[in-house]
């Protein structure tokens, strides 16, 4: 009795950790839309509102998701405190401080760190330039994470059932 107990209890758990590592892919796609609504928003903020660039992203702070918005609230305060001066660095900084709550991959940071680096640097036509490369760049990239999220997800949860399965099979 014990013993089919414990074997349910591994199948369970091996499909329940499927499921947990398949919704990475989920929560990387949903991240990746916040982000690019946050630019949306700041663009907004920036070129038709003329607002300086830590209240824009105080503003937007308040609109956006968590994890997003805690970093664009710390970024914020640091630029507003004059902590520091440069958004980059500014964001580098917080971003290791929240970096466990994100599921982004290298190819969307480094987007939204060219974005950065170049944000606030040249004139209001610059500027929408930049904007819009970095609302292209991540079409590209959330349009990739939907396909992983779609292949992957079921990929993960059916690997999960599958090895559970096969160790409750192999201790029967």
């Amino acid at each position: 009795m014990l013993r089919l107990i414990s074997i349910a209890l591994i199948f369970f758990l091996c499909s329940i950790l499927g499921y947990i590592y398949s919704e990475r892919f989920k929560i990387r796609y949903y991240q990746l839309k916040d982000i690019y609504k946050a630019v949306i928003l700041l663009q907004n903020e920036v070129i038709f509102s003329s607002n300086p660039l830590p209240e824009a992203f105080k503003e937007i702070a308040n609109k956006s998701r968590k994890p997003i918005n805690k970093v664009l609230t710390n970024v914020s305060k640091e630029l507003l405190d004059g902590m520091d001066m440069n958004i980059y660095s500014c964001f580098k900084r917080v971003y290791a401080d929240f970096n466990l709550e994100f599921y982004l991959q290298k190819e969307d940071l480094s987007v939204i760190e060219d974005f950065l680096k170049s944000l606030g640097e040249c004139g209001v036509y610059g500027q929408e330039k930049i904007f819009n490369l970095c609302i292209e760049n991540l079409k590209i990239n959330m349009d990739e994470a939907f396909e992983e999220c779609k292949k992957n997800t079921k990929l993960y949860r059916y690997l999960g059932v599958c090895v559970g399965a096969m160790i409750s099979i192999l201790l029967l």
